[in-house]
């Protein structure tokens, strides 16, 4: 089991942080999770079936991508068929943005709000993070309890999947406020925009 945890580890540098940090997984690997977890948020929420709605949420996210701080990143923007009022962001830059808080939106500036503030976990890597320490808890547990293998990257996607709908910590929420604001003002947003909508 230590072997394994050993063949985990690895180090790379935050895009927004600029700092070394320990992670167990690399971009395509993160793409790679998002893309395998998106038919499952449709499948669950549903997709918003306004055609014009969704390009216009796509047109917001995209300009506002492109200033981030992993503007490489292929980001996907879906509106989502559900009341909640909620958005969220899955690992590899699948963001989504609920039909009911576009609902209570008053302005372009309040969406690219919501849609920096979810950018900003995308670029922090929040959920990866998030996934680092479910797995690196995960097998110590397992080296605890005494398993010899590992079990589960299913139950650790539905894990993580369910962390990132439900939020992140205070940290990681801050940090998207800020980082959300910047990508307002590069984009010609008004960052004043964050505040209305945190409201």
């Amino acid at each position: 089991m230590l072997a394994v945890c050993a063949g985990l580890t690895g180090c790379a540098t935050n895009p927004v942080t600029h700092q070394r940090e320990f992670v167990l997984m690399s971009e395509d690997q993160e793409v790679a999770l998002g893309r395998r977890l998106h038919p499952q948020i449709l499948e669950e929420m549903g997709r918003y079936p306004d055609e014009a709605l969704q390009a216009y949420v796509r047109r917001v996210g995209e300009r506002l991508a492109r200033v981030c701080d992993r503007p490489g990143l292929i980001y996907r923007f879906t509106v989502v068929d559900t009341d909640d009022v909620n958005a969220f962001a899955l690992p590899g830059g699948y963001i989504y943005i609920t039909r009911g808080l576009l609902a209570y939106l008053d302005s372009e500036a309040e969406l690219a709000a919501v849609l920096g503030h979810e950018i900003g976990h995308v670029a922090a890597r929040h959920a990866v993070r998030q996934y680092t320490t479910a797995t690196t808890v995960g097998l110590l547990g397992a080296v605890i309890a005494g398993r010899t293998g590992v079990r589960g990257a299913g139950d650790l996607a539905r894990v993580i999947t369910t962390a990132i709908v439900r939020g992140y910590g205070r940290e990681h929420e801050l940090e998207a406020d800020r980082l959300g604001a910047r990508y307002l003002a590069r984009a010609g947003y008004p960052p004043e925009a964050m505040l209305e909508v945190l409201r």
